[in-house]
């Protein structure tokens, strides 16, 4: 393993200037306060710099708040070695807003100027106004505008993509999306899958838990079970007889059947979950992906999707890419998922999380805390990709899954990492930096 990071995430501050309900900010249960990063905390940063192939400047608050923002893009810039990129997320309403037309142009040029190599463009997911709600169509593309133009004054390559979140009900403009995209000339198209941070937002999100193999597994069952004129919806009910007769015991059988098949293909199934699967639904979604990936292979643009349905590959890119991540106080965390302590929704119920941090780069330089014995160990774990298929599972959220208890200690498998669970593991997520570009 590296002695210094790869990529790091830098969260230049946690302040923003929209409110949107689906962030795990607005919501009850973060706790990561709000705030800029003080630019003397981000220049003990420097040795890090030195030896990083990317760096972006994200974390949970819009980047371009930040004043000293295109100070921190050139410190950055100056230290890193030849062939790494700068780049950050934003939702580009500081840059686009027509009130302030010439202070955007002014630090798109600071921002170029100072050597950011990627910019990506929060899109809202509705096709009719691809931009960032109502009243504010077109902005997402005046910022692209503002950005290309600044480079080619500076005369520097400077990547441009656009990010939209998948829910039910907007997911049908993504071909549309990418339309635009590719009229706009820019160079990649980001699409994630929300987090639902409330119970009232889980009806919106899209992403299937359980693996594409138990999905598939099930669906040759239920078929079987159909034949027979059964429905292995009905399993939990019939388990609970005291004495199941007739189709139940029938219903029973067939269902340790299919356990049993599973078991062997090394399969887990959550019975439940799989059986309100809405199949028709999913062949929409990957005809829909389909459509979009058609259209940008067209258009000679960089679509990147997330999964449908949970991995059942367990890796993590940010493991693989050498992360570290660094929240506004200087805080050091090896991933997305644990950065802060926020509440979301995971398998229909509430998860707290609580973050890990190894250390704050205040109080020793971050290339100690990342040879440090307790990070380099949850590499190992994380990287080992030895988790369980928690979406899979069919015994529910455990204790330590949920957050309940207090924070993570190990899985059911005896595994000291929340990988097992975590929405980008499992493909449910994505963001700038989480995948190569």
């Amino acid at each position: 393993m590296s002695d210094f990071p790869r990529t790091l995430f830098i969260e230049t501050t946690t302040r923003c200037n929209l409110a949107c309900p689906m962030c795990v900010k607005n919501q009850p249960g973060w706790q990561g306060g709000a705030g800029d990063m003080d630019f003397a905390l981000f220049e003990r940063l420097a040795p890090a710099f030195g030896h990083a192939q990317a760096v972006i400047l994200n974390g949970m608050g819009e980047p371009l708040m930040h004043p000293d923002l295109p100070r921190m893009v050139a410190f950055a810039k100056a230290r890193m070695p030849e062939g790494g990129w700068c780049g950050l997320q934003t939702n580009a309403l500081l840059l686009a807003d027509a009130l302030a037309d010439a202070q955007g142009e002014r630090l798109a040029d600071e921002l170029v100027r100072a050597g950011l190599d990627v910019a990506c463009i929060s899109v809202d997911p509705d096709e009719a106004s691809l931009g960032h709600g109502p009243g504010q169509s077109g902005l997402a593309a005046r910022a692209a505008q503002l950005l290309r133009a600044a480079a080619a004054r500076a005369g520097r390559s400077l990547r441009l993509g656009a990010e939209t979140v998948l829910m039910r009900g907007g997911a049908e403009a993504l071909p549309a999306q990418v339309d635009w995209a590719a009229g706009l000339k820019l160079d990649f198209l980001l699409a994630t899958h929300m987090l639902p941070a409330g119970r009232e937002q889980e009806p919106l999100a899209l992403f299937h838990p359980c693996s594409g193999a138990a999905l598939e597994h099930f669906a040759q069952w239920q078929a079987v079970a159909t034949a027979r004129g059964l429905d292995l919806a009905r399993v939990p009910f019939a388990a609970l007889r005291f004495r199941p007769t007739g189709q139940d015991a029938e219903l029973l059988a067939l269902a340790g059947e299919m356990r049993e098949s599973a078991r062997r293909k090394g399969l887990w199934l959550n019975t439940g979950r799989l059986a309100r699967t809405d199949y028709d639904e999913l062949a929409q979604l990957r005809a829909l992906f389909a459509e979009a990936r058609r259209r940008a292979e067209a258009a000679g643009l960089d679509l990147r999707l997330p999964e449908l349905t949970a991995s059942s590959e367990h890796r993590c890119g940010f493991m693989r890419d050498g992360a570290a991540f660094i929240d506004w106080q200087g805080n050091a965390s090896p991933c997305h998922f644990l950065w802060h302590a926020y509440e979301c929704r995971i398998f229909g119920e509430t998860k707290r999380v609580h973050p890990q941090h190894f250390g704050n780069i205040g109080q020793a330089p971050l290339e100690e805390l990342w040879r440090g014995a307790a990070w380099t160990a949850f590499r190992a774990a994380a990287s080992a990709g030895e988790y369980p298929a928690c979406g899979d599972c069919d015994m529910g959220m455990c204790s330590d899954a949920c957050g309940a208890a207090g924070a993570f200690e190990q899985d059911c498998l005896g595994v000291g990492v929340p990988c097992g669970h975590c929405p980008w593991s499992v493909g449910q997520l994505m963001c700038l930096g989480s995948e190569p570009l």
